[in-house]
């Protein structure tokens, strides 16, 4: 009679300790599946990259009592091995900022195209930035407001320091930061 009921109540020992393993496997299992889901979801996100290429170009007003920054000319690239990137309304947010102003020039909040034109020089004609592609961004600083010859409204003056931030929706951002130097043509190119 004893050893029939240790064997019962080993049994019980063995199905309580199968029901826990049972909640303790799926449980690591389930953490292992949303481990995978964060890694994969990061992977795509750092995996989508753009290149600054070339030399950033600059107009300046020169006729103006201060002479400030009208508009900048780079260009733009994929990585290579990266995700495409679109470049579209809605999908990209450009801001802009130096030491007396700061606000997004190209976004859903922006009348795109007059601001900041993204052209495709070479490439598919989709709004993908592709491997092998190259695009145009042409800023017109008259149209975002910031570019005035009141000295202190927001315009980017000689020996000033501004800031470029292209945030795709999906991807890594992409800083540009330039120093202006002294302004002695209308057009220069910044290092």
């Amino acid at each position: 009679m004893t050893g029939l009921e240790t064997a019962i109540i080993l049994i019980a020992f063995v199905i309580t300790a199968a029901a826990f393993s049972f909640v303790v496997l799926n449980m690591g299992f389930l953490s292992a599946q949303k481990t995978q889901t964060v890694i994969s979801s990061g992977l795509q996100e750092s995996s989508s990259s753009m290149l600054f290429d070339g030399d950033m170009i600059a107009s300046f007003n020169i006729a103006a009592p201060t002479k400030v920054l009208d508009g900048l000319t780079f260009y733009l690239r994929l990585s290579q091995g990266k995700e495409p990137v679109d470049v579209s309304d809605g999908k990209m947010i450009i801001t802009y900022s130096n030491p007396r102003a700061h606000g997004e020039i190209y976004s859903t909040a922006v009348a795109n195209g007059t601001v900041v034109t993204l052209e495709q020089v070479i490439g598919d004609g989709d709004n993908l930035v592709e491997y092998g592609e190259r695009w145009k961004c042409i800023i017109d600083f008259l149209d975002a407001g910031f570019a005035t010859a009141v000295p202190g409204d927001g315009v980017c003056q000689a020996y000033d320091t501004f800031r470029l931030e292209l945030r795709p929706s999906t991807g890594a951002v992409l800083s540009i930061e330039r120093n202006v130097g002294a302004i002695n043509n209308a057009v220069q190119v910044l290092s």
